[in-house]
């Protein structure tokens, strides 16, 4: 019965391309959305995770999340050394400024002061220029996001005004992009502060690597308590962005209606083509069930056609997803991750649909009547 229940599903193939394309769109919609959502998650905390050799950030006890931050004092530092178990503590700075190019045109940018002995923080891939040119005069490294608009107007050796003040671009570098989207210009401390407006000359954060044996828990909390600043690892803190963007903001719900969008079309189409599919079959089963076949064999050969076609549309939906984010991700700013989780809750959700479906045409079935076949 399972071979002739595939063989009736496919003896229609305008009903059955129907049914696979409506599927295959709603699973492409789902994932297309999710995979943008949870890519834009992940770039709000991209500025922690951009500095992996740290195990500990230290901020003001107010602080909500990376992009918005409060100052805290430059003695702190030394304070955060102090304490046991801190195997190195560095400094960063992080702050707004307006940008004039070489050509007149200006452009708000983001300013990351790092600490000049060690340059924790710089990014890790260079285009031009090296790390060693961060104590040059003047010189900073600029981030272009990728984008021609920047590369046309500002290269290497090129000399700019950051706030009215002079930088030379020692180095173009290429961070992962990060949720803002916004040029970013790396230098030392007092440059990046002499960048900033008067009475913004504190430090941002604090970077701590923890001595190795040391748990970093236990160090966070000893900082914590020694300080009365707070002392998060940094994975916490690149969480606590994360579900900040995800709940405090609307991005969660506009990302989460046009999936539930995609849900709803899903469903509607396919129970709608597979109810009218049993229809234009219901000569067929009506011979089955003259021929002696029962309710619960029956039932089985529609959850059969349902799953069968949950499954191949599925398939085809993640599948064009996937090129998607392969072809087009790499090429653009699109941020995109689909994630294994994601794949098996659109999997679930087509299966879902699909017997949803199934059931409205099951009630169809188990109504129709033997005699039919002789009419």
């Amino acid at each position: 019965m399972n071979l002739v229940a595939i063989r009736m599903l496919l003896g229609d193939g305008a009903k059955y391309l129907a049914l696979v394309s409506g599927l295959a769109f709603a699973t492409f919609l789902m994932l297309n959305q999710g995979g943008i959502f949870f890519g834009l998650m992940d770039r709000s905390g991209a500025a922690i995770s951009n500095v992996p050799e740290v195990d500990v950030w230290v901020i003001h006890p107010k602080t909500p999340q990376y992009d918005q931050r409060h100052p805290i004092f430059d003695v702190a530092l030394q304070r955060v050394r102090g304490v046991p178990g801190v195997a190195w503590a560095v400094p960063r700075y992080v702050s707004g400024a307006s940008a004039r190019f070489p050509d007149g045109s200006f452009c708000g940018i983001s300013v990351v002061g790092v600490d000049r002995a060690t340059g924790v923080g710089l990014p890790h891939t260079f285009e031009t220029g090296d790390p060693s040119q961060l104590n040059d005069p003047d010189a900073v490294f600029w981030d272009n996001m990728s984008l021609d608009i920047y590369r046309r107007v500002l290269k290497t050796g090129d000399v700019f005004e950051i706030n009215d003040r002079r930088a030379r671009v020692a180095g173009i570098v290429t961070p992962p992009l990060s949720f803002s989207g916004t040029p970013t210009v790396y230098t030392t401390i007092e440059r990046a502060q002499s960048y900033s407006p008067p009475g913004r000359d504190g430090l941002s954060y604090v970077l701590v690597k923890v001595q190795d044996g040391a748990d970093p828990d236990d160090v966070a909390k000893a900082i914590s308590d020694t300080t009365g600043l707070e002392a998060i690892r940094s994975r916490d803190f690149a969480q606590r962005t994360k579900d900040f963007y995800m709940f405090e903001g609307g991005i969660a719900f506009n990302f989460g209606f046009t999936v539930l969008l995609g849900a709803i079309v899903g469903v509607a189409v396919s129970a709608q083509t597979f109810y009218t599919f049993v229809l234009e079959n219901a000569k067929n089963f009506a011979t089955l069930k003259a021929m002696g076949l029962g309710r619960r064999a029956l039932v089985q050969m529609v959850l059969l056609q349902a799953t069968f076609v949950g499954l191949v549309g599925w398939g085809l939906g993640a599948g064009c997803a996937a090129l998607f984010g392969w072809d087009i991700g790499p090429r653009t700013l699109m941020a995109f991750q689909l994630s294994h989780a994601l794949l098996w809750c659109s999997l679930i959700a087509m299966v879902l649909t699909s017997l949803f479906a199934a059931v409205i045409a099951i009630y169809r079935v188990l109504k129709i009547e033997p005699a039919l076949v002789f009419r």
